[in-house]
């Protein structure tokens, strides 16, 4: 080796770099840190570019007491938290078009059509467009559609604002049967099924006297309602299921500690079939979707969904 040309003292060099000498040096640590590092990359890039978007089709057997042999094997399509505008719009309109294909005779949007942007309108349109059924679509809205989105800024005066108008404008044009603490009846030869929606909690604008007023104890009976701490407020209402959203199904759920971030009182109804006895039996039943979308893009051990329900007589 000639000793007049320079060498490279790797010690000398990592001297003030230890963290890196270490690792250069220590074959098992380099693997651990390479491990790591793949591992932490990979725990970034599934929840928000991936996992949001891995959707499945969720389906459920509804029985209801006193259900005419009309409604027997009806089918009734659940989508909810469409957050049209901040999700991506080729996704949405993914799941609108494998959801119809599996021939729903009613569908139901519980809420949060949109997330309030000024494109949101006109991406909303075209989903509605590509939605049919036999009995048509029936929607309520949710804290996003009327732009509450904390406990500080909630109040009726939200449905004055401009967009909201525009949305009520947009469904009455689409044909969307929208119900503001309103019933539907819908008929099956001499067969009845009462749909009831209720308006937005946040708001303060939910009345339930209102929305089941004419509707008899003992009737099938659906309600819809966005958030499901109205479970709780307006359990005895004649309705024998409530359909659900809101809570995106806690969205990140993390090991341990669980969903860190889920806007509601009762927490316990995160996700899932809820069932609620009197005198020992089952009377009421509650489905609170994880929901197909989402305001911020990302999803942790939560899949997005939409619900398909096929109605039975008990």
């Amino acid at each position: 080796m000639n000793k007049n040309q320079p060498q490279f003292d790797v010690r000398r060099t990592m001297k003030s770099r230890p963290f890196e000498r270490i690792i250069l040096q220590n074959h098992t640590l380099g693997e651990i840190f390479k491990f790591a590092a793949l591992f932490g990359a990979y725990a970034f890039i599934w929840p928000r570019f991936v996992a949001p978007y891995r959707w499945r089709l969720v389906q459920y057997e509804m029985r209801m007491k006193n259900m005419g042999a009309g409604f027997d094997g009806y089918r009734l399509l659940q989508l909810a938290d469409l957050h049209t505008g901040a999700v991506r719009q080729s996704y949405l309109k993914d799941v609108v078009r494998k959801t119809i294909a599996e021939k729903p005779d009613l569908i139901v949007l519980t809420g949060d059509l949109i997330d309030y942007q000024p494109a949101a309108l006109e991406k909303l349109e075209e989903l509605l467009q590509m939605l049919h059924a036999p009995d048509g679509v029936v929607a309520i809205f949710g804290n996003h559609d009327y732009h509450e989105y904390s406990w500080r800024h909630v109040g009726p005066r939200s449905r004055h604002r401009s967009i909201h108008k525009r949305l009520r404008a947009l469904l009455a044009r689409c044909g969307i049967k929208l119900l503001c603490n309103q019933s539907l009846t819908l008929q099956r030869g001499n067969s009845q099924l009462r749909i009831v929606g209720i308006d937005e909690l946040w708001a303060g604008l939910a009345d339930p006297q209102a929305a089941f007023d004419g509707v008899v104890a003992d009737e099938p009976c659906i309600c819809l309602q966005h958030n499901p701490d109205g479970a709780m407020l307006f359990r005895n209402f004649p309705w024998q299921w409530m359909l659900c959203g809101h809570t995106h199904g806690g969205q990140v759920d993390l090991p341990v500690l669980g969903s860190m971030f889920v806007p509601m009182e009762n927490r316990r109804f995160l996700r899932g079939l809820f069932e609620f006895s009197d005198n020992g039996a089952v009377s009421k039943r509650m489905y609170v979707s994880t929901g197909v979308g989402h305001a911020t893009p990302v999803r942790l051990r939560v899949a997005p969904e939409a619900v398909l329900f096929t109605l039975r007589r008990q």
